[in-house]
Order: structure tokens, then C-alpha cells, then sequence
């Protein structure tokens, strides 16, 4: 079965070597390394793009290992997508290889929120209402990001770019978003000095996207907070 499956493999690069014989793009610059991926800088067919390549686990059998690398790739460009479809602003995807686990993605010019709201004043206040709006699109359309902190969000032009899809997963329960929306709050309060402010803020714009169902989701990060002082 392994040899099975890594002979698919190196048919799989053969194929690719043949569309692409000089490559598609540049070689990388190591932006950022992490737990379960590499953050490179490069070119794509000209245009500036981050490449984000999953790194082998050596502690997992190979054959294994692929599976899980090339599921998490695809799901990961599947949330891109569909966070796109639901209005959500997400960097373009240029190239998903899975023969190589990786995908290549436009690179976004600009600050962090976490750098624009550390700027304080009017904007920061219109800045934390717009992350708010675009939690709000991510979670109506049943995406929970998993890591939705303003470090993982770029301000382009007044508008959020959200990135790092790779802890996310399809999942509308309250539970879930109330995570999300949590972690959030967490982020804002370890790192900004007005951030019972920004996260007012916040739920102001996850209300103008969710309407109602916001009521659940707010009052299941009050229970979570809770659970935190306990525990």
C-alpha cells in the first residue's frame, strides 16, 4: 500500500515537472516558520505571492503523513473559498500543489490589525467594528477560523484580508463560534490597552452581520470566559 501510494506520487510530480519544466515561480525567502507550515516569499508568474508549504512529520509514517498534509492543504483552500463566496476579502490563490503540499497565494500589502489598532483613535475604533463584520460573514457561512486574531488579518485599502485558514473547519454551532469569537477577545486584551473598547467594537459589527444569532454566540463567550476563572 505504501509503495502504492508513493508511486502515485511521483507520478503525480512528473506530470507537474512536465507543465511546469523551469517552475511557475521563484525561488522562496523564509518569511516564517511554524509548528505546521513554512511561510516563504516569492513570485508567481511575476506577481509578488507567498508560498506556504506543510512540512513533513517524521514522527508519522510517510504514507500517512501525505494524507494528512494534502487533506489540510485542500481544506484550507476550500475555506478560502468559500470564506471569498461569503464576502469575506482572502488573498488570491495562485497555485495548489498537492503533490508538494503546498499552495501559493497572492502576497497582500499592508499592516496587520493587530499594528492598526495598536495606532488608536477613530480608525482603530472603525478597524475593530470591520474585524466584528467579518467574523460575523465567517460564521454565518458556517467557517469557524480557528485562529481569528488580528494578527492574522491585513488592512488593505480600509478593508480586513483575512489569512491563515489553516485551524479552520466548517462547524455553526455556538460553541464553536463562541470559541472563535473568545480567542478574539483573548488577543485583543493581551496586546491592546483599550481593548474592552475594540471588542465593543467588535461585537457591534459581528450584530450587523448576524443579527439575532449573535445574542447566542456573545453570551457563549461570557460562559467560556467563566469557565476560564474555574478551571
Amino acid at each position: 500500500m505504501a509503495r502504492s501510494h508513493l508511486n502515485r506520487v511521483a507520478r503525480l510530480r512528473d506530470c507537474r515537472a512536465k507543465l511546469f519544466p523551469a517552475g511557475p515561480h521563484r525561488a522562496a525567502v523564509l518569511l516564517k516558520r511554524g509548528a505546521e507550515a513554512e511561510l516563504l516569499r516569492t513570485e508567481f508568474l511575476g506577481r509578488p505571492a507567498v508560498e506556504k508549504y506543510r512540512t513533513p512529520k517524521r514522527y508519522r509514517l510517510e504514507a500517512l503523513d501525505e494524507d494528512l498534509r494534502r487533506s489540510r492543504l485542500r481544506t484550507e483552500a476550500r475555506l478560502m473559498a468559500e470564506a471569498r463566496a461569503a464576502g469575506v476579502a482572502v488573498p488570491i490563490l495562485y497555485d495548489i500543489d498537492v503533490v508538494e503540499n503546498k499552495i501559493v497565494m497572492e502576497f497582500v500589502e499592508g499592516p496587520t490589525a493587530k499594528e492598526a489598532l495598536d495606532r488608536g483613535g477613530t480608525s482603530a475604533r472603525r478597524i475593530a467594528r470591520a474585524i466584528g463584520r467579518v467574523a460575523g460573514r465567517l460564521h454565518r457561512a458556517g467557517i469557524v477560523h480557528g485562529d481569528l486574531t488580528p494578527s492574522n488579518m491585513i488592512v488593505r485599502g480600509g478593508r480586513i484580508v483575512m489569512i491563515d485558514f489553516s485551524l479552520g473547519g466548517k462547524d455553526d454551532g455556538a460553541e464553536a463560534r463562541g470559541v472563535d469569537l473568545h480567542l478574539l477577545r483573548e488577543a485583543l486584551v493581551s496586546a491592546h490597552a483599550h481593548a474592552d473598547e475594540y471588542y465593543r467594537e467588535v461585537v457591534r459589527g459581528y450584530r450587523e452581520i448576524m443579527g439575532k444569532a449573535a445574542d447566542a454566540v456573545v453570551r457563549k463567550v461570557r460562559e467560556i470566559e467563566e469557565r476560564g476563572r474555574y478551571t
